[in-house]
């Protein structure tokens, strides 16, 4: 569920990639699972993602996959937990569990975690992760330029994250996260659906923030940001490939398509830090430091 979906999201495409189209691979939220569990009748293995391996609709989505004899491999933050216990294999992605609650660490390490699982198992190489350190590193040392990004947007009420393949996870986790940590209103959407039927509801007020990373889809997320710019919204693009003349637009560093997620998610981590410290909010408590919030989480257990 949330940020953990979205890692699934990331490495089903990834698993497309190593695998090829023989042996298909989906991304299913737990709650999903548990709606239609004919899903699990004609899976071969799954992989579970959870960070404290104790979220409850994941423990009972781990339960039926037993149930049905599917075996899975859980990746987790937390050597110690019931999803745990409930796995056939973990794989265990840091050393201790992360104290932020919006798991901006644990999304990236889940991610490159099963990306390297995927390659094993379909007998590809795996060299190029250790080269992503210093992609990611790269995009890191940006910071003032997401924190410059952070104080255009800031009078934003709401917020659009575009993207699509690749970006379709970095739009996803990138919209959850502007949402847990800056409490913003955010929505997510694929860059030709934009096109297609979302541009009506944009426009002063808005902040659209577009993600591509292969050649088509960065054509068609610059004319997604020019009309959303057009129609009166505050842009930004984050893109291969040098900067256009746009006032805000961001060149990310080349990575294999499978690995962009890794990368391309840090600007958004930043501007989500930048916009909630600017409003005195705690961007890692997850809105938990407010007595509604705390309050309505606590009388119906969410």
């Amino acid at each position: 569920m949330g940020t953990s979906f979205h890692a699934a999201v990331a490495s089903s495409r990834a698993a497309e990639a190593a695998f090829g189209p023989g042996i298909p691979c989906r991304a299913v939220d737990a709650f999903e699972l548990l709606l239609e569990p004919d899903r699990i009748t004609g899976a071969g293995a799954a992989v579970v993602f959870s960070s404290s391996g104790e979220t409850a609709l994941t423990l009972r989505a781990q339960e039926a996959l037993r149930a049905g004899g599917v075996p899975h491999t859980l990746i987790t933050g937390t050597a110690r937990s019931r999803s745990a216990e409930l796995a056939d294999h973990v794989v265990l992605t840091q050393e201790a569990t992360e104290e932020a609650w919006v798991h901006t660490v644990s999304y990236t390490t889940a991610v490159a975690a099963a990306v390297s699982l995927e390659r094993v198992w379909a007998g590809r190489p795996v060299d190029d992760l250790s080269s992503i350190d210093a992609v990611v590193a790269s995009v890191v040392d940006r910071e003032a330029d997401w924190k410059r990004l952070a104080e255009a947007v800031r009078k934003c009420p709401k917020f659009l994250c575009l993207g699509s393949g690749y970006a379709e996870a970095t739009a996803r986790e990138a919209a959850l996260k502007l949402r847990e940590g800056a409490a913003r209103f955010v929505a997510w959407t694929g860059v030709e659906e934009f096109l297609h039927g979302v541009l009506p509801s944009v426009g002063p007020g808005t902040a659209v923030l577009a993600v591509s990373t292969s050649p088509l889809e960065q054509r068609r997320a610059e004319t997604a940001v020019r009309a959303a710019a057009r129609a009166g919204a505050t842009t930004a693009w984050f893109h291969r490939g040098p900067p256009g003349p746009g006032p805000e637009e961001f060149e990310l560093p080349a990575a294999p398509g499978p690995l962009t997620p890794l990368v391309d998610i840090v600007p958004f981590q930043f501007l989500t830090y930048w916009l909630a410290v600017g409003e005195g909010r705690n961007p890692d408590v997850m809105g938990f430091d407010d007595p509604r919030i705390l309050g309505a989480r606590r009388t119906y257990g969410i």
